[in-house]
């Protein structure tokens, strides 16, 4: 009976755990290239017009405590082109986790930011970040972002 009971025990835990995968090497480079796109051209390159070329439609970031979408970021990139100076933003990462849930991917890293003007360096940002991706049709997709802060490391 107790071996019984220990069967079922086993399987329930499985059950409530869900179905946890290993990300696939491709999906590893994926979900990268897909962090670093993002970056490079809708936070660095400022050009909201590629916004949907990495979110859902209905994407959602939490940012230090605020809940933005895709209006938002792109409300973001417009008021940083009409500042009077334009900081070039480069973005470097160092991931920490990535796993799949079902059909979707989760990932946490660490963000590395470097900013200048006309290549001289004005600041460091760093900030602590895990993502949900989903597939779709037009490829990996960040359904949501979360983004913490953090003391830039020395």
């Amino acid at each position: 009976m107790k071996y019984y009971l220990f069967i079922i025990m086993i399987g329930f835990s499985s059950f409530l755990t869900g179905q946890s995968t290993s990300v696939t090497s491709e999906e590893e480079k994926e979900i990268k290239k897909l962090v670093q796109g993002i970056f490079d051209d809708v936070w660095g390159g400022l050009d909201s017009t590629k916004i949907l070329d990495y979110h859902t439609e209905d994407f959602i970031i939490l940012e230090n405590g605020e809940l933005w979408n895709n209006s938002d970021v792109k409300n973001y990139v417009r008021n940083s082109l009409n500042q009077t100076i334009i900081h070039k933003r480069e973005n470097s990462f160092d991931f920490i986790s990535m796993e799949k849930q079902g059909t979707s991917i989760w990932a946490a890293y660490h963000n590395y930011a470097s900013f200048s003007v006309v290549g001289k360096e004005t600041g460091k940002g760093y900030w602590l970040e895990s993502i949900v991706a989903i597939p779709t049709d037009q490829g990996w997709r960040l359904r949501m972002m979360h983004s913490t802060r953090a003391t830039v490391k020395k």
